[in-house]
C-alpha cells in the first residue's frame, strides 16, 4: 500500500512563511531562504519561498540589498546565490 501525499494549502503555506520571514527580519540584521527553510516545513512547490519573499517585500517589511548574494549552505541548493534580505527601516514602509 502506498503511503498518501497530503498536499499543503498554497496561501496558508504562504502565509505562514511571510509571517515567519517577519520574524527572522526581526531577529537578524541579515538572511536569506535558507534561514526561512530551516524554520518552515517544506513547500509543496519549489517557487513558494521566492514568492513568499516577493509578497513579504511588497508588504514592505523586507528589502533585499542590491548586488548582495551569498552561496546557499543547503546541500540540495549546490551552493546556489541566495539575494541577501534585511529588515526594511522603519518608516520606510509603503
Amino acid at each position: 500500500m502506498r503511503a498518501m501525499a497530503f498536499e499543503q494549502d498554497k496561501d496558508e503555506w504562504l502565509e505562514d512563511a511571510v509571517a515567519t520571514i517577519i520574524g527572522i527580519a526581526e531577529k537578524q540584521e541579515t538572511f536569506t531562504a535558507d534561514d526561512l527553510r530551516r524554520e518552515m516545513r517544506e513547500p509543496d512547490d519549489s517557487h513558494w519561498p521566492g514568492t513568499a519573499f516577493t509578497k513579504a517585500r511588497s508588504l514592505g517589511y523586507i528589502e533585499g540589498f542590491e548586488d548582495r548574494y551569498v552561496k546557499s549552505t543547503t546541500p540540495s541548493r549546490n551552493h546556489s546565490a541566495l539575494k541577501l534580505w534585511t529588515k526594511k527601516k522603519e518608516g520606510a514602509r509603503s
